[in-house]
């Protein structure tokens, strides 16, 4: 019941708040600019597309329609995505469950906040890449099209990208990268601009935005913390980018040992990886949905020995995913005090335990620990 309200409530939102609509108008706007008018989005100094251009030319059939459908598609489109991306990841996490096992894990994710949210593109990205992880060994050219083609938002196809390069998945790889140089390709040409120059662009973008002393600051980053560590921002940054490398050892690290494994130990990596996303870029609150790979690995590891550490992470999980408490508490209380800082980094230090924790459940698995 809680599930099917919190959809409801996120489709009546999209269709009677215009102003949830703002990015979605933006981006049918710079697909429109190019499709029909060859606009170049990059080279301009003044230029804030931070879509890649793969993207551009990925969600150009936005711009085919009417305007008055624009909401009304994309809401319909999420919304009939969200189960079946839940489905797909109990498909990676447990390959052998019986359907009937998808149901509560399903019905949890729906109840998350973000899932409200209809108006965006982030689940239909990690549908599609998830999608690419069923069968990437006998179906590599469709698995590495529906990759690179979820790749139009690399910060959420990333992760399945970098588990398919360490699990050496060389065709479906190859595949993706295909996909996403010709659809750069055909940007560039009906843009009638050179490569060199749309990359230089794009660069200076996602520099503008998410670096120095402006950038954006997301729901789940450690950037704050190693700024705020090292008392200094340039520090700080040269800290994070350390940081952020030495975390990503662990999942490539997994990936690799276990390219052969087909039981739930073989779940860690993607799960992993999807952290690391979190833990290192820019997120907002929509795209915590990357937690869900970690949250059904806890839910349907079968080992009783850590039934306790298990469930209390998950709930956890699901709370930070329900309440939103960075955004409904942090702002009701002092700025100064301890459960400020408690409220606006609890989605931080749950999605930072769920890494330490999904990574220490691999390791107990990988010793046959486990029942």
């Amino acid at each position: 019941m809680y599930a099917a309200a919190n959809l409801l409530a996120g489709v009546w939102l999209a269709l009677v708040q215009p102003s949830r609509a703002r990015d979605l108008s933006m981006i049918d706007e710079w697909c429109r600019g190019w499709l029909f008018h060859g606009q170049e989005l990059y080279v301009d100094p003044h230029a804030t597309t931070d879509y890649p251009p793969n993207a551009i030319v990925t969600l150009a059939p936005l711009a085919l329609m009417p305007k008055a459908w624009l909401a009304p598609v994309s809401a319909a489109i999420t919304f009939c995505v969200s189960p079946l991306l839940a489905y797909l990841v109990v498909r990676l996490v447990c390959p052998r469950a019986p359907p009937g096992a998808a149901l509560v894990p399903t019905l949890l994710f729906l109840c998350w906040g973000g899932v409200r949210t209809l108006l965006e593109f982030s689940r239909l990205s990690m549908t599609l890449a998830f999608l690419a992880s069923i069968h990437p060994d006998r179906r590599p050219v469709a698995s590495g099209v529906s990759l690179g083609l979820a790749l139009a938002k690399p910060h959420i196809a990333g992760p399945m990208m970098l588990w398919a390069i360490f699990t050496r998945r060389t065709r479906l790889v190859a595949v993706a990268v295909t996909v996403v140089a010709v659809l750069f390709a055909l940007y560039c040409a009906r843009a009638r601009v050179g490569p060199l120059g749309v990359v230089t662009g794009y660069g200076r973008i996602l520099l503008s935005f998410y670096s120095g002393a402006d950038a954006l600051v997301g729901r789940t980053s450690l950037r704050p913390w190693w700024i705020a560590l090292a008392g200094h921002q340039a520090v700080g940054d040269i800290l994070w980018s350390v940081g952020a490398l030495v975390l990503l050892i662990v999942p490539c690290a997994i990936a690799m040992r276990d390219r052969n494994v087909s039981d739930l130990r073989s779940a860690a990596a993607p799960a992993l990886f999807c952290l690391w996303s979190l833990l290192t870029i820019y997120h907002i609150g929509n795209n915590l949905i990357l937690v869900l790979p970690a949250f059904v690995f806890l839910l349907l590891l079968d080992d009783p020995a850590t039934v306790w550490w298990r469930t209390g992470v998950a709930s956890a999980i699901q709370i930070a995913m329900m309440l939103d408490i960075p955004v409904h508490l942090a702002s009701r209380v002092p700025e100064h005090g301890a459960l400020f800082l408690i409220a606006r980094d609890f989605d931080r230090v749950v999605v930072l335990v769920t890494f330490v924790s999904v990574a220490l459940l691999w390791r107990r698995l990988e010793q046959g620990l486990s029942t």
